[in-house]
Formats: structure tokens, sequence, C-alpha cells
């Protein structure tokens, strides 16, 4: 396309006014979102389902929306004051679900009977993973003794190595889990 000198004017007129009449239309569609209210109840306690997800390494889902709607009086500092101590206490880990944080504090009675029925001889994860870590330690420095003093090839130790480990899963293995 050409444009001729004498038709700038003409040319400079068009564009003014399309960018005054999408200038318009943008100003009322925007106006559409002032006239929303502040804070709806999917965005007020958007922070506590952020917390949750960051706390329990878990998606939001449509059962945990039930759940949070159920706690509509509280604040979302509350809200997350009460996730924060439910986590500390929670039994299980990874924990299955928001409800399950929520009712982790649940009444004393509920805990004074839940203990007395619990398996005394259970361990808990991070306990099972402690455990592991100091076995596998103290089997790979019992390898490496072992190769020493028999003088073993390097190759003879991993043999033993990874029999000491498999020795160390089964000892773990017979830990009862808590759940």
């Amino acid at each position: 396309m050409r444009i001729r000198t004498s038709d700038t004017n003409e040319i400079s007129e068009i564009c003014r006014e399309e960018f005054e009449a999408a200038n318009r239309r943008i100003g009322e569609r925007l106006k559409q979102f002032e006239q929303r209210p502040a804070s709806s109840t999917d965005e007020k306690l958007e922070g506590v389902r952020r917390f949750y997800e960051d706390l329990a390494d878990k998606n939001w889902t449509k059962a945990d929306e039930e759940v949070l709607k159920g706690l509509e009086g509280m604040s979302e500092s509350d809200i997350k004051a009460k996730m924060r101590e439910g986590f500390r206490k929670a039994q299980l880990y990874p924990v299955p679900n928001f409800a399950y944080i929520i009712n982790a504090l649940k009444s004393d009675a509920r805990l004074e009977v839940a203990h007395s029925q619990a398996n005394t001889e259970a361990v808990s994860a991070a306990e099972r993973e402690r455990l592991a870590n100091v076995l596998q330690r103290e089997l790979t420095e019992a390898a490496r003794d072992i190769a020493a003093s028999l003088r073993l090839s390097e190759t003879n130790m991993e043999i033993i190595r990874e029999q000491l480990e498999i020795t160390q899963g089964n000892i773990i293995g017979r830990l009862t889990p808590l759940a």
C-alpha cells in the first residue's frame, strides 16, 4: 500500500478514531472487574489451599474443598495454625488428605483410646529411615573391615556389601510400620 502525502491527515484521523474506540471498549470491559466483590469465597482462602499443597506435597481436591467449607467461621491464620499442629500430630506420612490434617487434633479422648490400642512395637517412618541409615553406614563399614581383614579384592568386597544390603532390607522390612 502506498500512502500519498495528501492522505496522511485522513489516515491519522482513522487511526485516532480506532484508538479511541478500542480504548472505550477496553475501559468498559475493565469496569466489569471493578464491579466484582473484593474477595469471593474461591479467592478468600487461596492461601490455605497453597499452604496445604506445600505442606502435604499434594494437589487440592474437591473433597478438600468440602472440608474447607466446613471451616467457614475460622480465619485463614487460624486454619493454617490448625493445619500446622495437625501435621505435627499426624500419625501417617504422607498425610492422606486435608481432612486428615484438620481432624488430627480431635478430642483427647479419641487420642487416648487410639494410644491404648496402638501397636507398641510399631515404628514411625522417620525412625525406620533413621534405622535404615544407621544400618547402611554400619554394614558398609563392616563390609570394608571384612574385605580388609581377609585381603579380598574390590569385587569381592562389593559382593559382601550387596549381601549385607539385602540383610539390611530384611531387617527394616520386619519393623512394623505405623499405619
